[in-house]
């Protein structure tokens, strides 16, 4: 009961925001990408409380499928099938919505191949994931849910240093980024930052989608940056400029740090508010897999304090853009990024705090021309 009540309440809030959002971007004309865009991500949310759903109501399939299979076996059987049931949100906003207004690129074959691609990789984790998670809760006493905590964190942490190099070259292949003005524009950026490894590559990201990124990971010294083909062509070089300047920002205001720690601390609290939430249930396996079905729409508790954080980081990386390349610069590439990507430009204030770590438009765009 009180995991239905839960689930219950975070379907209101989600379909409360929705309504609020949608009705602060219809008096937008320019905005009808985004009225969509916001509708398919809280209809994707919606759909994930439906599969919690569906596992509430079935414990006792869940338990009589435990004796055949055991406990390691049914757990696994269950995380991999809710890793299926959130495909359909995902096929829909590429070959439907970004279709539409002609953003997505992607082939339906390619979307195919890679997505059993990354089936196979999250089953080489989901496996030993429930087995430690079986194993932690028969053997390690109350505590069990601090260790599970502790090893996914740490496993998290492994994946993430892995995904620039290992991962996500495999979907999204980078190659050097080509010598001439801009390249060496942006080595004298990097120079001026500090850095003293350059590390520039391009995505060819035009085949996927027309959206421009970038990306940036590794260490304030030896950076990682990854610039998107649309990006280049989208803008001018000294906005290019800011735009590196501004991801640079991230990694001299230590925000990658800060958001591990975040995540972990909030990982943690959200962990422990599962397993209150679920204590009244028996079945060890059904626990386990209703915690797990849970985690996605307990994540809403996490959400504003994380964006809140988030959006914080975006205004000091807009500092350090301002201060390292030109704050008219920054404020011109946000203004072509927002139009090309059909970015809504103002939110409705409940609906940005829960959902948008970055923020608004106008409020980054005041705060460059104070810089300016």
């Amino acid at each position: 009961m009180p995991a239905l009540l839960f689930l219950l309440a975070v379907v209101a809030i989600r379909a409360a925001l929705l309504i609020r959002q949608r009705g602060a971007l219809r008096a937008d004309t320019g905005t009808s990408y985004a009225r969509a865009l916001v509708t398919q991500r809280v209809s994707a949310q919606l759909w994930q409380c439906a599969w919690a759903l569906l596992i509430l109501g079935s414990a006792d399939a869940v338990s009589r499928l435990s004796l055949s299979l055991g406990s390691i076996g049914t757990l696994f059987v269950i995380i991999l099938a809710g890793w299926f049931w959130e495909l359909p949100p995902k096929a829909w906003k590429l070959f439907v919505l970004d279709a539409h207004y002609g953003f997505n690129r992607l082939k339906p074959l390619q979307f195919a191949r890679e997505q059993a691609l990354r089936a196979l990789m999250f089953a080489a984790l989901a496996l030993p994931a429930a087995a430690i998670a079986i194993a932690l809760v028969q053997y390690a006493g109350a505590g069990w849910w601090l260790v599970l905590w502790a090893i996914g964190w740490g496993g998290f942490a492994v994946v993430r240093w892995l995904q620039p190099r290992y991962v996500s070259p495999l979907f999204d292949p980078v190659e050097p980024l080509p010598d001439g003005p801009l390249k060496a524009r942006l080595q004298a950026l990097l120079t001026r930052c500090g850095v003293t490894r350059q590390r520039l590559f391009l995505m060819r990201a035009s085949a996927r989608s027309a959206q421009a990124n970038a990306q940036v990971s590794g260490s304030l010294s030896s950076p990682r940056i990854v610039l998107h083909d649309t990006l280049i062509q989208q803008l001018q070089p000294a906005e290019v400029e800011a735009v590196v300047a501004h991801e640079l920002g991230h990694l001299q205001r230590g925000h990658l740090r800060s958001q591990m720690l975040m995540l972990g601390t909030l990982w943690l609290l959200l962990i422990a508010f599962l397993v209150l939430l679920t204590q009244t249930v028996a079945d060890t396996t059904v626990r386990l897999a209703l915690a797990w079905a849970l985690f996605p729409s307990a994540w809403l508790l996490a959400q504003p304090w994380l964006n809140t954080a988030y959006r914080r980081f975006e205004f000091e990386a807009d500092e350090a853009a301002a201060q390292n390349s030109s704050p008219a610069a920054m404020a011109s590439a946000l203004r072509t990024l927002t139009k090309q990507n059909a970015n809504a430009i103002q939110n409705d204030r409940w609906y940005e705090w829960v959902y948008h770590s970055h923020p608004a438009l106008p409020a980054r765009l005041a705060k460059l021309d104070r810089a300016a």
